[in-house]
């Protein structure tokens, strides 16, 4: 029973250290005109940036990634070019990404609202498997386990915000294991040596 409880105590910290320690960028896309916008990004720790556009079949449009640490970043987008149509912006900064969904047609940019989203904590431990994901969207999440030639477990963990949980891989043969936790619109791996 004490181990039980600190495995969840641990997650608990876990967590904790998920909602303090990641970084939380402050996004902006601005149209300035209506063609062209604005995209100003400000975080709080210099970090390498990512920046994409893809359009609503999934392909990039565009690509940029910071080749120092920075702290803020500003970019005028002419978006002329574009078909009309339905865009995502994309930063990924270290574990956190942040989403922001825009529409470019004849009359303009449409900016809508941004999401944040965080990677998942995944931590191996003396045969225990520890997972910490905050679940903005509240999607259902699965989470599969896999040696090296087929599928070992798999379990639906549901639509909670806050998941924290914890496996015993104790009587899991010796080898290497892929964990992918997925929804309908992400997918995280953890791979580990038993």
């Amino acid at each position: 029973m004490k181990t039980i409880k600190l495995v969840f105590t641990v997650m608990a910290l876990a967590v904790a250290t998920i909602t303090t320690a990641v970084e939380k960028p402050k996004v902006s896309v601005t149209p300035i005109t209506a063609d062209r916008a604005v995209v100003s990004i400000l975080n709080e720790n210099p970090a390498v940036f990512e920046v994409s556009i893809e359009d609503k079949t999934g392909a990039v449009v565009y690509y940029k990634q910071t080749n120092n640490a920075i702290t803020d970043y500003r970019k005028v987008f002419d978006f002329a070019g574009l078909e009309s149509g339905e865009y995502v912006f994309n930063l990924r900064v270290n574990d956190t990404k942040v989403s922001n969904n825009f529409e470019v047609s004849g009359n303009g940019i449409v900016v809508g609202e941004s999401k944040m989203h965080f990677d998942p904590y995944f931590n191996y431990t003396n045969d225990v498997l520890q997972l910490s994901y905050l679940n903005f969207d509240q999607e259902k999440l699965k989470l599969k386990f896999f040696d090296d030639s087929r599928l070992v477990y798999q379990t639906e963990l549901g639509t909670d915000f806050n998941v924290a949980t914890g496996y015993d891989l104790s009587k899991l043969e010796k080898g290497t294991y892929r964990v992918v936790l997925s929804s309908n619109n992400s997918q995280y791996t953890y791979d580990l040596v038993k």
